[in-house]
């Protein structure tokens, strides 16, 4: 059970309404208490009736007897003696809080009028602090941050001093809503990291700001801390989540535009995470790598340039060469031999981890884990006119690969590897389909891990473009039935599905 402790708006277009909304739609149950009841409208916050303490009190203590929540959201909180009380609950509370620093209304109103002291209270037993950038001035006493770069030294100071210094508070988000710019970026700020995270932005409405993206963005997060994923995680969905539904705000004639907090993530609102930025280019605002010439359907993992020529002979258009031998003049010879033969047969080769030796054998790509990244040459490689693909295990590693804008896209574990060692639990198909769709339409998508010929087709109906193969073509007693038999699963899945969106079109 997630529980929001905010105000209500009778638009239905922020407070509790939206923080249900968020939940229902990430399909977890939310309850809720009402902080205070107010009139508001697109022309601004007109009257405010907070909650009293005691019936405040009793709300909070029913809300919490049957179910213990699995992490709470805070909202507008009205007054000083209610932030207080909710600052006592919260101290009390073992799961996750994120704290969204109501200050006041898209439209105008003072939402929140609270001592120093209670504020400090409520920050020690946060989680997750979310204010934009307005909001965090305020409450820190910091002077307004212009411009569109990282946060001042002076605010991450204060930010470190004043929010992270509690046994309790893990991060901080400074969302990035209210600067310009052709980005808009949220601060990740931990204790030892600074984090960007960034997405296109968006055009305010006739109306003006959206409403309720403050209550979409820190419900969002709060859900996924109550799931286990840890802030930066949190973040990247919270992000994902919050522009999409800016893009798709509802939006009546003469009404302010109101997020719509069910809005479906997709490519269009994918975030890029930076730390890993190529050329010093913004994340999100790299130069794409070359795309791939066709779909990679059954796309075997093969261990040495024997096994690369033997499949191409067979016909396979789509390969990598994942060479873990010794010696560096070998390893060399075996990405040579592997590029050539799959350049005179025009087929799409990518060379695992080894980008130095795939740049010089002229090799049509390299396919890189989250490890190999901060050292490759990506720059070289994109110049060269390499495709680029990227091993990806989670959000975080989705949104780093977007910053890069490869090629393709992995996603894995699907399934258990015995393989090596995995640290990352296996995806599972329904999380496979619906980051395979956040991907698309601007990436084509690979899924890797465990996947066997009997689960080629399960894997392939997730929408993806190919199934990466290790031991399914390999180990079998006949290479070339095995290969002949995943190729048509693969092959009978994404004609399926051009026929299909021929089809609708």
């Amino acid at each position: 059970m997630l529980l929001s402790i905010a105000g209500h708006d009778p638009t239905g277009g922020a407070g509790l309404g939206t923080d249900l909304a968020a939940w229902q739609a990430m399909g977890l149950h939310g309850a809720s208490v009402c902080t205070a009841l107010t009139v508001q409208d697109r022309r601004g916050v007109h009257e405010i009736v907070p909650t009293p303490p005691a019936t405040l009190r009793a709300a909070l203590a029913a809300a919490t007897q049957e179910l213990a929540p699995a992490a709470v959201k805070l909202g507008m909180l009205g007054s000083d003696a209610v932030a207080a009380e909710v600052a006592q609950f919260c101290q009390q509370v073992d799961a996750p809080v994120v704290w969204d620093t109501v200050l006041g209304a898209a439209a105008g109103g003072d939402l929140l009028s609270a001592s120093p002291a209670t504020l400090r209270r409520l920050a020690l037993a946060s989680t997750v602090i979310t204010p934009n950038r307005i909001e965090a001035a305020r409450l820190l006493g910091v002077e307004p941050w212009q411009g569109d770069g990282a946060p001042p030294a002076s605010w991450l100071r204060a930010v470190r001093e004043q929010w992270l210094g509690g046994p309790r508070t893990r991060a901080v988000v400074l969302k990035g809503g209210h600067a310009d710019g052709a980005r808009s970026v949220d601060w990740v700020c931990t204790r030892d990291a600074l984090h960007a995270l960034s997405v296109p932005r968006l055009a305010d409405g006739p109306g003006g700001r959206v409403h309720g993206t403050g209550c979409l963005y820190a419900s969002t997060l709060a859900g996924m801390l109550a799931q286990g994923a840890d802030p930066l995680q949190a973040a990247v969905e919270a992000q994902w989540r919050t522009h999409a539904g800016i893009a798709g705000a509802w939006r009546g004639a003469g009404a302010r535009a109101m997020v719509r907090a069910g809005a479906m993530p997709g490519s269009d609102s994918f975030p890029a995470l930076s730390g890993d930025t190529v050329d010093d280019e913004p994340a999100g605002e790299a130069r794409a790598f070359a795309a791939l010439r066709r779909a990679p359907g059954l796309y075997p993992v093969l261990p040495d340039a024997d096994w690369v020529i033997r499949l191409l002979d067979l016909g396979v258009d789509t390969l990598q060469l994942r060479w873990k031998g010794a010696g560096d003049a070998e390893r060399r010879a075996q990405v040579r031999a592997a590029s050539d033969a799959a350049r005179a047969r025009g087929a799409q080769l990518f060379i695992n981890d080894h980008w130095r030796d795939a740049l010089d054998a002229g090799a049509y790509g390299v396919h890189l884990g989250q490890q190999d990244l901060p050292g490759a040459d990506l720059r070289a490689l994109r110049e060269a006119g390499l495709r680029l693909g990227v091993s990806t295990h989670d959000l975080a590693e989705l949104a780093r690969a977007h910053a890069l804008r490869p090629s393709y896209i992995a996603l894995g574990p699907v399934w258990p590897t015995t393989l090596k060692a995995m640290p990352y639990a296996p995806l599972g198909l329904a999380r496979l389909r619906d980051w395979t769709a956040r991907c698309k339409p601007r990436y084509p998508v690979v899924g890797i891990g465990g996947i066997s010929l009997e689960r080629v087709a399960a894997a392939m109906d997730c929408g993806l473009d190919g199934v990466a193969v290790v031991g399914a073509v390999v180990g079998a007693t006949d290479a070339g039935a095995a290969l002949r038999r995943g190729r048509a699963i693969a092959e009978a899945a994404l004609q399926h599905r051009q026929a299909c969106a021929a089809a609708r079109d």
